[in-house]
């Protein structure tokens, strides 16, 4: 046996996930339906904030949540995150993200989120730690 760097073909790594998703299928998992919802803000014909994510089973991943910097402080973010855990309520129980820094922290804390991890000086500046945060969602599940 030999083990190498490699570049595998989009083939190669299909038969790779069409393996783990047998093994589910073997362990009982059910089938994964994911969902993409993705929201923008606009004014005046211009983006001002974005937020997506994607379920994954019983979890929405929330990947991005951006608020253009001379909208920041006004709502805009937590009505955008109001808007996608609602949609998310509809497919998901948790909502979960990361995000860096205080004052991203302090956000999601406000908006209900709980930490359950920190990696701690993550980018290797002193106090600039990486936070996990998730949230129960309530909706028609």
């Amino acid at each position: 046996m030999q083990i190498r760097d490699v570049k595998l073909s989009r083939a190669e790594l299909d038969d790779i996930y069409k393996d783990f998703e047998s093994i589910d299928r073997r362990l009982g998992i059910p089938a994964e339906n994911s969902v993409r919802f993705e929201l923008g803000a606009f004014e005046g014909g211009n983006i001002v904030g974005y937020v997506s994510g994607i379920s994954e089973h019983e979890l929405f991943y929330l990947s991005d949540l951006w608020v253009s910097e001379r909208c920041r402080g006004k709502g805009l973010g937590s009505e955008l995150l109001r808007l996608i855990e609602q949609k998310a309520s509809g497919v998901c129980r948790h909502i979960y993200t990361w995000t860096a820094g205080e004052r991203n922290l302090r956000f999601y804390k406000n908006n209900g989120y709980e930490v359950f991890v920190v990696f701690e000086d993550f980018t290797g500046v002193k106090g600039h730690d990486k936070a996990g945060l998730r949230k129960e969602l309530t909706g028609n599940r």
